[in-house]
Parts: structure tokens; C-alpha cells; sequence
């Protein structure tokens, strides 16, 4: 049976795939037969950031919950706090940085897209 439901308090807490931050996760692609690759929520301190990079066949989605922070998604950059709401298709270059002394928490989602 695919999971429906999961807490905070029983996921362990792991790095992020950039080796930055840290991620607690919801759900992992094949947890479910639909095109989610993950649903986790995620934490970056002032000092963590991640490289620019870029995701061929998979869109992000961040909801920002506390914290501050800058998201470069192309040549743009977005202002992030709570309750900001980022989308990055597929392609698309981005990097992101926390930048307050409290952590930045964020709920993410990621879709395949192929």
C-alpha cells in the first residue's frame, strides 16, 4: 500500500542531494505511481547554498515556511520569506542560498517531467 500519511518527528533527517542543508523526506520516487521524484521538507542555515545547477527532465517546486534567502532561477533573482512559492521548470539554471541567521525551511516538491 503507498504511504498516505508521515511526521516530521519519524523521518530521519538527511543532507540535501547537494550535499548542503538538510531534508527530511515525505516521499521518494516509486513511493507512489505518480511522476512525483520527491515531497520533503528541507532546512539551509546562512551558510548553506547550493551550486548553480540545472535538472534536465524534473521541475521543482519550493513553499518558503521561515527564514530568508535569495533563489536565482536563471538570470533572475527572487527575494525569498515566508510564504513565498517558487516553481523552476526543467532546464532551467538555479541556486539557492540562505541568507538570515534563522534557518530557511521550505517545503519541496519534484516532478519528472519525461
Amino acid at each position: 500500500m503507498e504511504r498516505i500519511t508521515a511526521s516530521l518527528a519519524d523521518l530521519e533527517c538527511e543532507r540535501t542531494a547537494h550535499a548542503q542543508g538538510t531534508k527530511q523526506v515525505f516521499l521518494r520516487y516509486g513511493d507512489t505511481s505518480t511522476d512525483l521524484t520527491q515531497v520533503a521538507y528541507g532546512s539551509f542555515s546562512r551558510t548553506d547554498y547550493c551550486e548553480l545547477h540545472m535538472h534536465p527532465t524534473m521541475e521543482e517546486c519550493f513553499f518558503f515556511l521561515k527564514g530568508i534567502g535569495v533563489y536565482t532561477i536563471g538570470n533572475q533573482k527572487i527575494a525569498l520569506q515566508q510564504g513565498v512559492f517558487v516553481r523552476i521548470p526543467a532546464g532551467i539554471l538555479h541556486r539557492l542560498e540562505a541568507t538570515g541567521d534563522v534557518p530557511l525551511e521550505y517545503v519541496y516538491f519534484g516532478v519528472a517531467t519525461e
